[in-house]
């Protein structure tokens, strides 16, 4: 019995991506809701239209779609207030359109930042560096048939001339 005296208040919940606006004061009392899948962006507002007030939805292609007509402008502000307390307690629960196509949205998880990545890169570089350097640097040795057999032997071996395999070994 306490339910049907107390005065009637407007509500808004989100509930499964939609939200729902239960509006019992209005003109035309109402109960109206709005699919996320299906409406990307818009603009809930209140219009006054003669003596009495609308809460209108805007979209974005220059619609506007009456949800409620009020009597007076304070019962349809609080319709919108209703609705836009609705909507920023609805973290987690406005889901996307792809859930809809059966899509599940996974929440995305605060990155953690890399502050070993610096360091091992740093690192990486450094070995690339040094092994570099060691290998401009090392000593040369330019060894060729001619200088070696030229050390050992002073006779002058021309290419193209047949050596025997003892003369050869000998020449090493």
């Amino acid at each position: 019995m306490k339910n049907a005296l107390s005065p009637m208040k407007s509500s808004a919940k989100v509930v499964d991506g939609k939200l729902i606006l239960s509006f019992p004061n209005a003109e035309k009392p109402v109960v109206w809701q709005m699919d996320f899948a299906h409406v990307k962006a818009s603009a809930l507002e209140v219009q006054a239209q003669g003596d009495s007030f609308a809460l209108i939805l805007k979209t974005p292609k220059g619609e506007n779609v009456e949800i409620a007509p009020f009597a007076n402008k304070n019962d349809a502000v609080k319709g919108l207030m209703a609705a836009s307390k609705a909507l920023e307690s609805a973290e987690g629960q406005i889901r996307p359109g792809s859930e809809s196509a059966g899509v599940t949205a996974i929440a995305s998880k605060p990155k953690k930042s890399a502050k070993w990545l610096p360091p091992v890169l740093a690192l990486v570089m450094l070995f690339i560096l040094i092994n570099v350097w060691a290998m401009l640097s090392a000593p040369r040795e330019v060894t060729t048939l001619d200088t070696v057999s030229n050390t050992q032997s002073n006779s002058v071996d021309e290419t193209g001339v047949p050596l025997s395999a003892d003369e050869f070994l000998r020449a090493q």
